[in-house]
């Protein structure tokens, strides 16, 4: 599995999750790995072999969204499918921004040292 930070000396390989409530459920929705985003790829395209986005977007919602919005017996409401939809699609199609260096114990060893040119010298 790919890690995503190293803190400290420990690697986390943790997938980032989302808990949201509608409508009185609570519903998470997970980062999917490499190979379950392939596996979504391949079951949204069609004949040609091009998968539309939308239809990709609906395999990857239905992956990675807990309670999955297929396992219901009664269709979710649109508007709650869609705002599930919202979030998968940031989660997956946001770039990340680097972390931040952790600060170091020597608050000064983050700014670059300033030394006066007392002697005279051109510098």
């Amino acid at each position: 599995m790919p890690t995503k930070t190293v803190k400290g000396g420990k690697a986390t390989a943790e997938f980032e999750t989302r808990t949201i409530t509608l409508r009185g459920i609570t519903y998470t929705m997970r980062e999917l790995d490499v190979d379950e985003y392939e596996e979504c790829l391949k079951s949204a395209e069609d004949e040609r072999g091009f998968a539309e986005f939308g239809r990709l977007l609906k395999m990857m919602t239905i992956r990675a969204v807990s309670p999955s919005p297929a396992a219901r017996e009664r269709p979710l409401p649109y508007p709650i499918y869609r705002t599930l939809e919202q979030v998968v699609n940031v989660m997956h199609f946001s770039d990340l921004n680097e972390d931040a260096p952790e600060a170091s114990d020597d608050e000064d060893a983050t700014e670059p040292e300033t030394v006066p040119n007392d002697s005279g010298s051109p510098a």
